[in-house]
């Protein structure tokens, strides 16, 4: 985004105001963005290499009603949708012995609360090439709630890289790695569905990284 102040009145046309909180330009005054409207997000390049993102909080005007003011705010981390707990688990298999007499044993959680039930490959398929910047799809096993959950995550970054991160129980360990191919990543998710040892193989030239 280009370096453009106004601090005497309107800003350039096609220019809008903008408070930034925290960040690189959190102490700037008079800076002006691009709109209206103003953007969703904001990436600001820092001279490491990496960026800062913000998010729109807030337009309104002061104190002029044909100056809109954009509100920033600091970019939070992704959250992804939670586990089902031991006792969701239950009503969950419960329903589906009702409904009939195949076990209930893989449910896909995605972004903003869908659930789908024993997802098979096209549905998997689907809600992975449906992801946003920033949206989870989470894949997890209904065995033995003492044992710990097993499931494995995958986040759609804002740089379209996929962070894939994999539990298989309450004793092991969780791995991360991150990939620029949706294709390997679909492999691999399609393989953990199906219960294939080998859903590793189709992540082994991505790069790895954190699982924190």
């Amino acid at each position: 985004m280009e370096d453009v102040f106004d601090i005497t009145g309107r800003p350039p046309k096609g220019w809008m105001h903008a408070i930034f909180h925290g960040g690189p330009y959190g102490e700037d005054v008079g800076r002006c963005i691009p709109g209206p409207p103003a953007p969703e997000i904001l990436t600001v390049p820092l001279a490491d290499g990496r960026v800062h993102t913000y998010r729109t909080w807030a337009v309104g005007s002061w104190p002029d009603l044909e100056d809109p003011v954009a509100v920033y705010q600091l970019d939070g981390p992704p959250v992804p949708p939670p586990l089902l707990t031991g006792q969701e688990q239950t009503w969950l298999r419960d329903g589906q012995q009702r409904e009939g007499p195949m076990p209930l044993k893989l449910v896909a959680l995605v972004t903003g609360g869908r659930m789908v039930r024993d997802p098979d490959a096209s549905a998997i398929e689907a809600m992975l090439a449906g992801l946003r910047h920033r949206e989870f799809l989470l894949l997890q096993r209904l065995g033995d709630h003492a044992e710990g959950d097993s499931y494995l995550q995958v986040l759609l970054d804002e740089d379209d890289t996929y962070e894939v991160v994999h539990q298989a129980g309450a004793a092991a360990e969780r791995e991360g790695t991150r990939s620029a191919s949706q294709a390997a990543v679909r492999n691999a998710v399609l393989r953990w569905a199906a219960e294939q040892p080998t859903w590793r193989s189709a992540l082994e030239r991505a790069m790895p990284g954190d699982a924190s």
